[in-house]
């Protein structure tokens, strides 16, 4: 027992032993990662006071023993050296980490600098490190951490500073880091400076305050600007003296004396010195006190000693690199001596290289089992830690609970080693371990398939009873199935009955149609017969005359007798039946006597003149006889003829039916003889007997075809002398228009060039700049005039026939190009009192109404020149032509500026009294007048020559009354500047002299103007008007480098390579300022090659092509790096490395690079902000193109090679501008497409004292304007019906019954005071009193989110579709001014630039001719002239087309389709729906649209009352177009003679006026007809449907085969000259596109879904299969959705594809992440399987499943499948994406059962249905 209990006591100390030693011997010298000082009963302390000498390295060492200074004691007994990298000689023992590190290094083992030092070598471990230089190492280091890039220190700085060195402070903060001691603190400027920055303004040096708002001015904006007074600083409330002009106390407001003006002349030297040396004080001040805080102890002269011995020690070290220099050199010298014996060694050493090689491939193998196996052993001796620990914890807890001594400890540890030797000696239970290791493992496999086994038998008991239920289903389907095939036969059996019965009466009719012709010979044989017998009577009538005479007295005694004979009959039948025989014989006796008269007769008729009556007399009859039946064969023969003219067209729709037939057969019969076995003779045979007998049947059909369209043809009508008369006064009119333009311009070149010489006289660069821009817009307008009169020239030469529209269009873009130019010619005119000028405005008058914005340069007279002259002076003046209300002007009034407006009642007259006219300056101001609403203003800015100061000077007025819009209309509005016509009159408070100095116009809201686009100019001579040259101000120094783009302007540089050669790297440089999302910058074109830098929803993208093998290349900006479209200055470089690496730089940071093939850039040309249209649209340019719009916005300093160009020197250029007019790039308006919307937080409050407005123009009812919510408190200006409704907290405040979504500009203002609620659309006012008058309290205005266009807070209203503009609001903490959308901080699926709801321009009209036709042209002809596109849009429900790429997806999001086209067809009711457009459709209407299709059948346009009585439509019969509409109870139809199912483009414009219509194709053939008028009204109501109808309409008024949807493209769908662009609803439409397509059902990015029909609906169990090939990453596929809330949702997100379901219980869901991605343009499949709660997802074969909670009350609702997409309403917040599905889908099937998208239920949005983009 003492032996056991000793063993249970030592067994632990025996295995740490036993452990510890084995471990020794397999592993010699080897530390373990572990710190065992803590198991150690003697501290660290007492061990180093007790230790012995040091021991060597690698020496065995009890435990109580320490090492040496610089070694530590390793776990395996030795002590080994530290490793500190000399910078420390202490380490920790066990784990060898370094402490104490020197030199200002850290880390276990010194490596590395700690944060604020950086290493003093770049590889390896520091040897010491140094503070970092950020930007001086000792004495100023701003820098939280740093590092080395490339040699180079970068600095990671500290908040307050910037800089690569942290040698500057940081915006919002001044001072100099590079001066010891300074720092940079934050700046004060008394909360003056600009609120929409982040940070205060101040110089970044010296800390002044820059552009002091509110009336505020000093070094910190502390005080009042002179001529304001009040407390700048804490109230802030500056305020005007109110001193008639003159000075006033800055903080009181006392007016001072007048010796306190500001005097002039040597005085005001005086007071200016003045003012300098006040702010000297103030500078001195401040660095008196930056001095001041500047420590002049010890630490300041330490700090400058070592910059001493910095500076020592780096010329030392600069004079050491230098020797080493000389040294190195004459050491390369040697090294190149050496070079060729060390070439003979590397061949010797190549051979040894191949042997080292092998055997590196053997150690290596060896390594990697010593690393596995050393793997393994620090497991073992983790644990074998872990086992010390426990055993030494045991121990000590042994001793301390039995109470042993130590002598009875050292006999159980001897007894426990005893027992380990004899456990050693013992052989291991290896083999028997391993036998029950593998027995365990199959028992445990065998119990795993048991239990699988078991759950298979369990599941597949269960399925039983389903499976007899289907297979039951199945039964009573197949039985089904077979009546239905039985019925089918049987109506297959009835058909060919029928068609034999039709083959039989088609037969009978022919043959009634030969024996019709045999009947009409006969009749005609008979005709002439007549007429010969007729000539005969016609000589014997007069000679009968006297016979017929006595004839007739014989006659009527025949008659007389007669009529005796007649009563003795009658009275015959009162007699017996005794008197028939007496009768007889009577009648004998009566014969006789008649013969014996008849006998008399001849006696007496010795002549033979009776019977020669009688004769005559029977051969009449005869003839009448024979007319009345020739007339009634003749009307038998028409009747037939009608029937064989309807058969006829029966028969030509059967061949052209069988002609398709036996087209197809013949395509079968190639078919089957191209996959025909050669070897067999038979099928050979057999198949050319089937192609030789649809060939002879395709033969006949066409000969009867042919003989059909001659009969067509020989039945068309035409007139060509019409059409010439028509094409001669088309051209007549066009020459008209060309002389008005010349006249316009002839003027405009004489002037430009009379001034153009006069400034050769003077010597200034601004000024000669001046002229070249002069010179360029003279030679650009002196070009264009030639180009206008060769248009001319070319239609005065083309043939009657031709269509003459496009001719005119591009006279008419001439025309714009010349006014373009003319609009930017920035010289001044010179007016001396009598002249003046009337400009030519291209801002549109709607765009005027609620806001109006106008800048000019103004330079007064010479002050000597008006001393005797009235100073009273007009400016100018933009209003109606009637100058009695709705105008604006400026003046000169009382030596002030003076800015008037009147918007209807009375003027508004703002005087500018705190800058007097005569003390302006003699060069340029820049003087600004803005309208917002009824909110006026006036700026002036008068700049300094000699420093950037400036002054500037503001005065606000406003209307009294409700008036806010200018209403004017473009045919009576008229802007003059200087002075006006004799015959115009001036309201009273503008009537004064012309003006006397210099004027330059600059721009009008957002657009440029000039002085040189004139109407008409006045008492100018321009000889004696010499402009004056604006100077180059300081703060435009940079103004003359840069250059406005206007969106139709572009530069053109020839031969660049004349400044700079190609090399071996290639630079362009170029900067730009815009703020709208689209814009071609750049573009290179060489025949086929070409290269173009775009920029395309606000990103970069490089399209290139140098002849490369494989194709274009694309270059993006795919991680969105650098958005370009925020208004602000982008430096962009394009570089081309080694002519095979293409990069891209934006504001110096690196975006993106893409390799090439190696090949040079063929370029020498290069387009500018845009290219002239015949290059965007030549044909090896347009198809890689994807964007062809022209750059609007500023550019400057572009550069080839780093070399400057003068774009405005180049001779092409075109309509480019000098400088960045800022009003320019303000974003005033917004167009939202249903969809979207935009926000912004600004401090506003809207239930308070609040007052804003904005103009919207929209075709849809509905819509919310305006949004904004607080709590349960909601104030919106929305749009319902047509009518719009102000909503604030409640209370509805609704217009009258005027309808506002007419497409038309409307303007809105709301105001909320205390006490009425009020709303004014256009001139209506209506209001509402406020209920909680008295009650509310008033709330401080905060910072408050509101919503334009939508919210994505409250799904209440629809989002508005249309434009909103020129929207203000009253604010506290700023004027009223209007919005910079750009600035929001929100802008979702919007447009800040485009506005599609304007209205197109009006179609050219041909004039009205009767049947107008042409001869058939030639198909190439034709060809050419239709293959161009459309140009504009009809718009689906969303802006123009993204074609912008997925980063994670191969192709584009959006195919290459034409532009502004759309596809329809695919479904039977594929379709786009217009709401019903305002105007009266009963009078006269006008469409107009452009289609192409290869279909024989369908509808493109239809409209209608709900019964359907009164309609008219558009639609596509047998390859013809029909228009027809009703008039009363009649239909008028028109059908073209040709068929336009060609394929090309065709334009069609349809017009009904009354009880006529006409028809015109392609501008040249016009088809017209007219019914008597009826009096009855004609009305329609919406929508109207484009492409096809919803279903059951139009079947009542047209053919069955062409009500279903038109399969082909439609575009530009006008209506009297206007297009309409925005559709309500879609149904299967998508873009029109180019290129191959193949089946499959397309999704496009615009959105949409398809609705499976209710045969495929999905419950708790179901397998749902298809392939995709996205074209984005993410979106939804399948969709299905229960009434109770249980949903399937199958989505891709991020290249994922995830499947989620709810069973009522809760969402559970399982996703896979394929290896090969989704979107590489290739096709994957999609596996779906579900049992009620088992969800599988396989794609590609990559499988993942997921169990979910089973719901016992589950119950298997049949649910509606949704593909490709979902509605909001069924979207729950849990999915993780609603966007829709992007991309193709095909080969869909659920349950095995394959899905046709042809056939579903609903075709929702952008889905085309069975036809997919390839690419």
């Amino acid at each position: 027992m003492a032996l056991i209990s000793a063993w249970s006591y030592a067994f632990p100390i025996l295995l740490f032993l036993g452990c510890f030693s084995s471990s020794t011997a397999a592993v010699e010298g080897s530390a373990f990662p572990f710190d065992i000082e803590g198991s150690s009963a003697i501290s660290k302390q007492e061990a180093a006071d007790n230790r012995e000498p040091s021991l060597a390295a690698g020496s065995p060492v009890p435990f109580a023993e320490i090492c040496g200074a610089g070694f530590f004691h390793s776990v395996s007994g030795e002590c080994l050296p530290c490793d500190c990298n000399g910078n420390s000689n202490e380490c920790l023992d066990g784990s060898g980490f370094c402490v104490n590190c020197q030199r200002n290094t850290t880390g276990e083992h010194c490596e590395k600098c700690p944060d604020g030092y950086i290493e003093d070598v770049s590889r390896g471990a520091p040897r010491s490190c140094q503070p970092c230089p950020c930007p001086l190492p000792h004495m100023a280091n701003f820098a939280v951490s740093c590092y080395r890039k490339s040699g180079v220190v970068r600095c990671i700085c500290k908040e307050k500073y910037a800089g690569p060195n942290c040698e500057r402070c940081a915006p919002g903060y001044y001072g100099n880091p590079l001066l010891i001691g300074s720092t940079c603190k934050k700046c004060d400027c008394s909360g003056n400076s600009d609120p929409n920055l982040i940070f205060e303004d101040c110089d970044e040096v010296t800390g002044q305050c820059r552009n002091c708002l509110r009336n505020t001015t000093g070094f910190k904006c502390e005080r009042c600007a002179p001529g304001y007074y009040g407390d700048a600083r804490i109230a802030k409330n500056c305020a005007v003296c109110n001193c008639g002009g003159g000075p006033c106390d800055s903080e009181t407001g006392e007016c001072l004396e007048e010796s306190f003006e500001p005097p002039t002349g040597c005085d005001k030297c005086i007071w200016d010195l003045t003012d300098d040396l006040r702010l000297a004080a103030l500078a001195i001040d401040e660095s008196k006190s930056n001095l001041l805080s500047v420590s002049s102890g010890v630490a300041a002269h330490r700090h400058v000693n070592e910059i001493n011995s910095t500076v020592y020690l780096l010329k030392a070290k600069f004079s050491e690199r230098e020797n080493q220099y000389l040294l190195r050199k004459i050491q390369i010298s040697d090294v190149e001596n050496t070079m060729k014996g060390l070439l003979s060694d590397l061949e010797e050493l190549a051979e040894k290289e191949n042997q080292a090689s092998k055997k590196s491939q053997l150690v290596q193998k060896e390594t990697m089992d010593t690393i596995n196996y050393a793997t393994q052993l620090v497991e073992e001796a983790h644990n074998m830690r872990d086992k010390i620990q426990e055993i030494s914890n045991k121990m000590l807890y042994y001793g301390v609970e039995q109470n042993l001594s130590p002598e009875e400890i050292s006999e159980k540890l001897a007894l426990a080693e005893d027992m380990l030797e004899e456990i050693r000696r013992r052989k291991p239970f290896l083999l028997q371990r391993e036998t029950a290791d593998e027995e365990a493992d199959e028992a445990q496999e065998l119990l795993s398939l048991a239990e699988n086994w078991q759950r298979l038998h369990n599941d597949t008991r269960s399925l039983f009873p389903v499976v007899l239920e289907q297979l039951d289903d199945y039964d009573a389907k197949l039985s089904e199935l077979q009546e239905s095939l039985d019925e089918s036969l049987d109506r297959v059996r009835d058909a060919e009955d029928t068609n034999r019965a039709n083959a039989a009466r088609q037969r009978d009719n022919e043959k009634q149609h030969e024996r019709v012709k045999e009947q009409v010979e006969v009749v005609n044989t008979s005709l002439s017969e007549s007429a010969e017998s007729l000539e005969i009577p016609r000589l014997t009538i007069s000679e009968l005359s006297d016979v017929i005479k006595n004839a007739s007295g014989i006659y009527a005694e025949i008659d007389g007798a007669k009529k005796e004979l007649q009563d003795k009959l009658s009275n015959l039948t009162t007699l017996d039946h005794n008197l028939v025989q007496r009768a007889v014989e009577h009648a004998q006796d009566l014969q006789q006597q008649a013969d014996e008269l008849n006998r008399s007769l001849h006696r007496l008729d010795t002549n033979g003149l009776v019977q020669k009556a009688l004769d005559a007399s029977n051969v009449y009859e005869n003839i009448i006889n024979y007319v009345h039946e020739a007339n009634e064969s003749a009307v038998l023969a028409l009747s037939i003829t009608d029937r064989v003219n309807d058969a006829v067209g029966g028969i030509d729709t059967q061949i052209t039916y069988h002609k398709d037939e036996s087209e197809n057969l013949l395509s079968q019969a190639k078919t089957l003889q191209a996959t025909a076995d050669s070897s067999d003779e038979q099928a050979v045979a057999d198949t050319s007997q089937r192609v030789d007998g649809a060939q002879a049947r395709k033969s006949i059909l066409k000969n009867r075809l042919n003989e059909a369209i001659k009969k067509l043809q020989a039945a068309e009508r035409g007139d060509a002398e019409q059409r010439l008369d028509h094409s001669k006064r088309i051209i007549a009119e066009a020459e008209k228009t060309t002389m008005v333009v010349g006249q316009a311009t002839t003027p405009m070149v004489n002037n430009l060039s009379n001034w153009s010489q006069s400034f050769h006289h003077f010597d200034s660069s601004a000024y000669n700049t001046a002229v070249d821009s002069a010179r360029d817009a003279v030679r650009n307008l002196t070009e264009v005039v030639p180009q206008l009169l060769d248009q001319l020239r070319t239609v005065e030469q083309k043939r009657p026939a031709s269509n003459v529209s496009d001719s005119i269009r591009r006279i008419r873009e001439l025309i714009a190009q010349t006014r373009s130019v003319a609009s930017k010619i920035q010289v001044s005119m010179m007016f001396d009192g009598q002249s003046a000028v009337e400009v030519n405005t291209k801002t549109s008058v709607d765009d005027l109404k609620a806001f109006t914005s106008m800048s000019l340069y103004m330079k007064p007279p010479a002050k000597e020149a008006m001393k005797n002259e009235n100073a009273d002076r007009f400016i100018l003046y933009l209003g109606s032509k009637n100058g009695k209300s709705d105008y604006m002007g400026l003046a000169i009034k009382n030596d002030n500026l003076v800015y008037i407006y009147n918007l209807g009642n009375k003027d508004v007259e703002i005087p500018l009294d705190s800058k007097p006219v005569s003390t302006w300056p003699a060069h340029f101001s820049i003087v600004k007048i803005e309208r917002v609403g009824k909110h006026g203003k006036v700026f002036l800015t008068v700049p300094s020559l000699t420093s950037t100061a400036e002054e500037k000077f503001i005065k606000k007025g406003e209307v009294s009354g409700d008036d806010s819009l200018l209403d004017l209309q473009p045919e009576d509005t008229v802007f003059y500047v200087g002075g006006v016509p004799p015959n115009f009159k001036l309201p009273a408070s503008l009537n004064l002299p012309g003006f006397i100095g210099y004027l330059e116009l600059s721009t009008l809201n957002n657009e440029v103007i000039s002085l040189y686009n004139f109407k008409h100019i006045y008492n100018m001579d321009p000889s004696k008007s010499i402009p004056s040259a604006r100077d180059k101000l300081a703060f435009t120094q940079s103004r003359a480098a840069s250059y406005f783009f206007d969106g139709s302007s572009y530069a053109v540089v020839r031969d660049i390579t004349r400044r700079g050669k190609f090399g071996q790297v290639t630079r362009f440089d170029i900067e730009v300022r815009t703020p709208t999302a689209n814009g071609l910058v750049l573009l290179m074109v060489n025949g086929s090659t070409f290269f173009s830098l775009e920029m395309r929803n606000g990103y970069l993208n490089v399209f290139y092509d140098f002849g490369f093998s494989n194709g274009p290349v694309h270059l993006e900006d795919s991680q969105k790096k650098a958005p370009i479209n925020d208004a602000k200055y982008h430096e962009i470089s394009i570089i081309y490395h080694n002519d095979k690496k293409m990069i891209l730089v934006v504001d110096r940071r690196h975006v993106k690079s893409m390799d090439n093939e190696k090949m040079k850039i063929p370029f020498t040309d290069i387009y500018i902000g845009g290219a002239p249209p015949e290059v965007l649209q030549s044909s090896n340019i347009k198809v890689h193109l994807l964007l062809d719009v022209n750059f609007r916005g500023c550019m400057k300093g572009f550069q080839f090679q780093k070399k400057d160009f003068n774009l405005l020197e180049q001779p092409e250029t075109l309509g480019v501008g000098y400088g960045c007019p800022e009003d320019s790039l303000i974003s005033r308006r917004a167009y939202f497409n249903g969809q979207g919307f935009i926000a912004s937080s600004q401090k506003i409050s809207f239930f308070d004292a609040f007052e804003g407005g904005f103009n919207f123009r929209t075709l849809q009812p509905n819509g919310v304007l305006l949004y904004y919510a607080a709590g349960s408190d909601i104030f919106s200006i929305s749009m319902d019906k047509g009518t719009v409704i102000l909503n604030v907290k409640g209370i509805k405040v609704q217009s009258t019954d005027k309808q506002y979504d007419d497409g038309q500009s409307h303007f809105i203002i709301a105001s909320i005071s205390p006490t009425r609620y009020e709303l004014i659309v256009d001139k209506d006012k209506l209001g509402k009193n406020n209920p909680s008058k008295g009650k509310m309290e008033q709330t401080p205005a905060r910072e408050s989110k509101f919503y334009f266009g939508g919210s994505p807070v409250s799904s209440q209203y629809a989002n508005f579709t249309g434009c909103i503009s020129n929207a203000y609001f009253t604010r506290l903490d700023r004027d009223v001014e209007v919005e910079d959308f750009q600035r929001y901080s929100e802008k979702v699926h919007t447009s800040l630039y485009e506005c599609p709801i304007e209205s197109a321009p009006v179609s050219i009209l041909h004039k009205k001719g009767k049947n107008s036709s042409k001869p058939k042209v030639d198909k190439n002809k034709k060809s050419e002239k239709n293959k161009d596109s459309p140009r504009n849009p009809i718009g689906l429900k969303s802006l123009k087309q993204n074609v912008s790429r997925d980063s994670h997806c191969q192709l584009s999001s959006s195919p290459k389709a034409i532009s502004h086209a759309y596809q329809y067809g695919g479904t039977a009711n594929s379709r786009q729906e217009f709401e019903h457009l305002k105007g009266n459709f009963a009078e006269r209407s006008q469409f107009s649209i452009r289609l192409k299709t290869r279909s024989s059948h369908g509808m493109i346009f239809y409209i209608s009352d709900q019964e359907e009585n009164d309609f008219m439509t558009l639609f596509v019969a047998h390859g013809r177009l029909v228009f027809m509409f009703n008039v009363g109870h009649r239909k008028l139809k028109l059908r073209s003679q040709e068929r336009y199912n060609d394929g090309l483009w065709h334009d069609v414009i349809f017009i009904r006026d009354k009880s006529s219509g006409r028809l015109i194709i392609d501008g040249l053939r016009v088809l017209e007809e007219s019914f008597p008028p009826t009096g009855t009204d004609w009305k329609v109501e919406g929508p109207i449907y484009l492409g096809g109808v919803a279903p059951g309409k139009a079947v009542k008024n047209v053919q069955i085969n062409s009500v279903y949807s038109f399969s082909g493209c439609l575009s530009n769908l006008q209506l009297n000259g206007t297009s309409i662009t925005t559709a309500s609803q879609t149904f299967s439409v998508t873009p029109c596109f180019e290129g191959p397509m193949e089946s499959g059902t397309y999704f496009s990015a615009e959105g949409g879904y398809v609705i499976l029909d209710e045969s495929f609906n999905i419950g708790l169990k179901f397998e749902i299969a298809f392939e995709v090939r996205p074209r984005s990453s993410s979106g939804i596929l399948v969709h299905g959705h229960s009434v109770n809330g249980e949903y399937l949702n199958v989505h891709m997100k991020n290249g994922q594809v995830i499947t989620k379901v709810n069973n009522g219980i809760r969402d559970f869901s399982t996703s896979v992440t394929p290896k090969q991605s989704l979107c590489d343009g290739r096709w994957h499949r999609i596996t779906i399987i579900r049992d009620s709660n088992v969800v599988q997802l396989d794609v590609d074969s990559e499988v993942n499943h997921v169990v979910g909670p089973l719901n016992p009350k589950s119950v298997d609702h049949r649910e509606p499948v949704f593909v490709g997409g979902v509605p909001e309403s069924l979207l729950t917040p849990s999915l993780t994406t609603g966007s829709p599905f992007s991309g193709c889908i095909r080969n869909f099937v659920i349950d095995e059962r394959p899905v046709s998208f042809s056939k579903a239920a609903l075709v929702s949005g952008a889905v085309s249905i069975n036809s997919c983009p390839a690419a």
